[in-house]
């Protein structure tokens, strides 16, 4: 399982202590090891992320022969 272990403050006792949190569970509760306190932490109260606006289409280049112009002979 991929994640990180994170310094965390608990709101209840406001002492820090490390934490194991998963990346595919970032709202999950913290137990505080010292006090018992439950609480989330900050991703859980991140604003999840707006996904990117599609790229424009490219414009289609024209064909050569639509473009040049027939010489005069």
């Amino acid at each position: 399982m991929k994640g990180t272990q994170r310094r965390l403050e608990c709101p209840g006792c406001g002492k820090a202590f490390f934490a194991w949190r998963p990346e595919d569970l970032p709202g999950a509760k913290v137990k505080c090891y010292l006090c018992g306190n439950q609480f989330e932490d900050e991703a859980a109260r991140r604003k999840p992320a707006t996904p990117a606006a599609p790229p424009a289409p490219a414009p289609a280049a024209a064909p050569a022969a639509a473009t040049a112009e027939p010489k005069a002979s």
